[in-house]
């Protein structure tokens, strides 16, 4: 007689892949917290300067005020490792760690950031053009189903209480705009919300029984999902997908209550 397994004690049939982890010998996932490892790299790399300054190989001080941006480009690199990587943001972190690096260490002087600065706003600007294209909207949505706002030393609130909710794009700069969706449901197929603020805030009001999947490019701003994540969500429930651009400014996804 084969031995029986209870539910508590069986295998799972799969396991998700977890971001910055790797797969075990035995089908298990092991996180990779990047963000520690970097802060403990750190730490010994600074040791080993300052010991190697008590023996008088190097002069630590100068070592550090050569080599710091250093720390930005392994930040950056740590960022594109992690699982999904976050493409923009390690790539715009390392690019801004190795101009400064050839700022520290003279192989570009003073004169070379009049050409550096405004290459760095073409490729923020270009980050920002790269994404401007959003969901497919079914034709004949209605206005209710479908939001524009755009706040711009001002400020937008707007609400929806649409039956099937597809996607909204909402813009702030220098302001602030606020989407309610609180009474509304989503479509079948799920929606997305193109939220881009820039030196100004934007926050989504959402059910906690929804599922919402964040994508950014944080520049000098960020994302914050203060929903309860503890409570479940329904494996059938559509998503809704918040595509997040922010520069100097900050998006917010906060529950019902």
């Amino acid at each position: 007689m084969q031995p029986s397994v209870s539910p508590q004690s069986a295998p799972p049939s799969h396991t998700r892949w977890l971001p910055g982890s790797r797969r075990g010998r035995h089908g298990n996932d092991r996180v990779l917290d990047l963000g520690r490892l970097l802060l403990g790299l750190v730490v010994v790399t600074l040791g080993v300067l300052f010991l190697l300054d008590s023996a008088d190989v190097l002069n630590a001080d100068r070592a550090i005020d050569r080599w710091w941006p250093l720390l930005i480009v392994a930040a950056g690199v740590f960022t594109l490792a992690e699982r999904p990587p976050s493409l923009a943001r390690g790539s715009i972190l390392t690019g801004i760690g190795v101009v400064l690096l050839l700022f520290t260490t003279d192989l570009l002087d003073e004169n070379a950031w009049d050409y550096v600065w405004p290459a760095v706003l073409i490729l923020i600007g270009l980050a920002i053009v790269i994404r401007w294209r959003g969901r497919v909207i079914p034709r004949g949505a209605t206005d209710d189903e479908v939001i524009r706002a755009t706040a711009v030393f001002s400020g937008s609130k707007l609400v929806s209480n649409a039956r099937q909710f597809h996607g909204a794009w909402l813009t702030a700069v220098f302001g602030g705009a606020t989407l309610d969706l609180r009474g509304a449901q989503l479509s079948p197929d799920g929606a997305s919300v193109n939220a881009t603020a820039a030196f100004g805030g934007i926050d989504i009001l959402v059910p906690n029984d929804w599922r919402v999947s964040v994508r950014s490019t944080p520049i000098f701003g960020g994302v914050e999902d203060k929903r309860d994540h503890s409570r479940p969500v329904a494996d059938d429930a559509p998503t809704l997908h918040v595509d997040a651009v922010t520069i100097f400014g900050g998006v917010e996804i906060k529950p019902d209550k």
